[in-house]
C-alpha cells in the first residue's frame, strides 16, 4: 500500500452484519492465551463500526493476530472478520512504517535460491549460537525457533533435470505449483507430488510462477501482495488457458491463489485462475470418488496423527487429505483434535510474539500426546515445523506419506 493511497475501507455494511455472539472469540487461538488481544469481534467488526480512514490508528494489539482465519471459517453470519483484521493490520503498519525484519522475512524469495545454493555454508550459521544471538538482539528473531534448513538442489532444479526424458504419450497434462518453501527447504515434498501424479496417470508440468504473496499480506503488505499476486497471475493463466488445471501441495499457498487474489485483493484475472486451481489431495480424492483412478497402494502398518492446517479449513474443501491416506492398507490414522498450530508462518518466529505461538501449540501438543502416534501428517509447511518442534516425531506432507505407499518395482 503506497502512503499516498488511502487505506481501505470495508462496506460499513458488513461489521453491522455481526450479531456479536461471541463465536470467533471461542475459536480464536491468540485471544485464548493472552490478554492483550481483545478478539476478533472487537478487533474485526467491533472496532471497524468506529474506524476512520481519515484518523489514526490506534489499534496496536491488531498485529497479534496470526491471520489463523479460524473466525471466518466459525462465524454465522458470514462477517469475512479476518478481512477487517487485515485492512485494520494494513492501515496501522502503512501509518507506522514496518520494520526491516518483515521486510526482510516476506522477501525469502528474493535469497532463498541463493540460500539453497550455498547451504553448506547458509546452514550452519543459521544453528550458530552467536548468529542467533546477533538475529534475535538485531531483528527479534527468536534465538529458540529453529530456523529451517536448505536444500540444493532446489525443486526447480531438479525438476529441470527431468524436462530430458521422455514423457509417455497421451497422459494428460497437468501444472503444479510448488511454492517457496517446497523450492528451497522442503524438495522432497515436490518430489513426493511429481510421483504422485505421475502415478495416476499424468504428465507434470511447473509452470512459471512467482511467490504467492501470503508473507506479504501476512504483514498487512496489501501492496506487495497486490504486486506479487498480479505478477502469478500474468505467470498461470496462460498455462490455465492451455487447458492446464493446477494443483498446489501448500494450503496457505492455495488460499492465496484461490481466495485472497480475487476476495481481498481484487486483481483482475483471479476468479479464472481459481477455477482451475485445486489442491492437490482434493484432486486425486476425486478420481478416486468418481472411479477414474487406477492406483492402489501397498500395506504400510503405521499409526498415524493427521492434523489439519487452519488455512485448509479456510478453503472448505473438508479434508480430502485424511479420505486419502486411509485408503492405504494397514494404516491407522486420527484426526487431531486441536484448531491451530500457533505458528502463524512468520508469526512464530518473532520475539515478541515466540511465547504467544508456543502457548497456543500446547494444546496440539497434549492432543498428539494422547494419540501417541508413529507419525504426524499435516498439509502445511509451518504446522509442520510447529510439531516437529512440539513434538520431536517425523511430520510429513500426506503427498510424501501416499508417496511411500506406492507400489515398488
Amino acid at each position: 500500500m503506497s502512503r499516498n493511497e488511502p487505506p481501505p475501507t470495508p462496506p460499513k455494511s458488513l461489521p453491522d452484519v455481526c450479531v456479536r455472539c461471541a463465536t470467533c472469540m471461542a475459536a480464536c487461538p491468540v485471544s485464548r492465551v493472552t490478554p492483550h488481544f481483545p478478539g476478533p469481534k472487537q478487533a474485526g467488526p467491533g472496532a471497524q463500526r468506529f474506524r476512520s480512514a481519515s484518523e489514526a490508528s490506534v489499534d496496536d494489539w491488531i498485529e497479534l493476530c496470526t491471520a489463523c482465519r479460524l473466525c471466518d471459517t466459525v462465524c454465522p453470519a458470514g462477517v469475512p472478520i479476518s478481512e477487517l483484521n487485515l485492512l485494520a493490520k494494513a492501515k496501522f503498519l502503512d501509518e507506522r512504517g514496518r520494520t526491516f525484519r518483515d521486510w526482510l522475512l516476506v522477501r525469502s524469495d528474493w535469497f532463498g535460491e541463493l540460500a539453497a545454493r550455498f547451504s553448506f555454508i547458509v546452514n550452519p550459521l543459521m544453528k550458530n549460537r552467536a548468529v542467533r544471538w546477533l538475529l534475535d538482539t538485531l531483528l527479534k528473531i527468536d534465538r529458540r525457533r529453529e530456523l529451517p534448513a536448505y536444500e540444493y538442489p532446489t525443486f526447480r532444479q531438479w525438476f529441470r533435470t527431468r524436462l530430458d526424458a521422455p514423457s509417455p504419450e497421451g497422459r494428460p497434462r497437468i501444472g503444479y505449483f510448488h511454492g517457496c518453501f517446497t523450492n528451497t527447504n522442503e524438495v522432497d515434498v515436490g518430489r513426493a507430488a511429481v510421483a504422485l501424479l505421475e502415478a495416476y496417470g499424468y504428465a507434470v508440468e511447473v509452470p512459471p510462477q512467482r511467490c504467492c504473496g501470503i508473507p506479504r499480506l501476512g504483514v498487512g503488505d496489501l501492496r506487495g501482495g497486490r504486486e506479487m499476486g498480479t505478477r502469478n497471475l500474468s505467470l498461470l493463466l496462460p498455462a490455465v488457458r492451455q487447458g492446464i488445471d493446477i494443483v498446489f501441495s501448500s494450503t496457505s499457498c492455495g488460499l492465496m491463489l484461490r481466495h485472497e487474489y480475487d476476495r481481498t485483493l481484487g486483481l483482475p484475472g483471479a476468479a479464472e485462475l481459481a477455477e482451475h486451481l485445486f489442491d492437490i489431495c482434493d484432486w486425486l480424492l476425486r478420481l478416486h470418488q468418481e472411479g477414474k483412478a487406477t492406483v492402489t497402494f501397498r500395506p504400510l502398518h503405521v499409526k498415524a496423527a493427521y492434523f489439519a492446517p487452519c488455512h485448509l479449513k479456510s478453503l472448505n474443501i473438508g479434508l480430502p487429505a485424511l479420505e486419502l491416506v486411509r485408503l492405504v492398507p494397514g494404516l491407522s490414522v486420527r484426526l487431531i483434535e486441536a484448531d491451530c498450530c500457533g505458528l502463524g508462518g512468520l508469526y512464530g518466529f518473532k520475539t515478541e510474539k515466540y511465547a504467544i505461538a508456543e502457548e497456543i501449540g500446547k494444546d496440539l501438543a497434549q492432543a498428539v500426546s494422547r494419540i501417541d502416534p508413529d507419525l504426524i501428517l499435516t498439509d502445511c509447511e509451518g504446522c509442520r515445523m510447529q510439531l516437529r518442534a512440539l513434538t520431536g516425531l517425523e511430520v510429513l506432507h500426506p503427498v510424501q506419506f501416499l508417496r511411500d505407499a506406492l507400489p515398488t518395482g
